[in-house]
């Protein structure tokens, strides 16, 4: 806390500042447009790794403590980790079912309702769409 500073002031002055170095961060796309593909893969590293720290630290090591401390997982804790690690598992169950899952009907848009449009010739030929509805069907859509 800033003294002096109304929580809404550095609530502002918190927006403002993470979104200032989002849009810096973002805004070095244009001076490494079209460059080697070296520089592509360690940016990707790096934000792998930031977001790997940042889930770890923001969310999992917080899970464990609050799971130690409710003292349901052993009497020391010892087994505080089962619930984390069990809701960790199930969340990267669900991204890689819904990758096999774009990957199954062809969709190659990242945004799923701009993947699913009855134009893109790889999301007609999955007969997801019929003519007459834009309604997802599950199975071929000449019934």
């Amino acid at each position: 806390m800033i003294s002096g500073w109304s929580p809404v002031s550095q609530a502002l002055m918190g927006t403002l500042f993470t979104w200032g170095l989002t849009a810096a961060g973002s805004a070095v796309v244009f001076f490494l447009a079209g460059t080697k593909r070296k520089v592509l893969d360690g940016s990707l590293g790096f934000a792998a790794g930031v977001m790997t720290a940042a889930s770890f630290w923001s969310l999992l090591a917080p899970a464990i403590e609050l799971a130690e401390s409710s003292g349901s997982y052993g009497a020391e804790g010892e087994w505080a980790f089962l619930p984390v690690a069990f809701g960790f598992l199930l969340g990267a169950l669900f991204v890689y079912a819904a990758d096999v899952f774009m990957n199954t009907y062809g969709i190659q848009s990242s945004s799923l309702i701009m993947g699913l449009q009855p134009d893109k010739k790889k999301v007609d030929d999955a007969g997801l769409f019929d003519a007459h509805t834009p309604f997802l069907h599950p199975g071929n859509s000449s019934e």
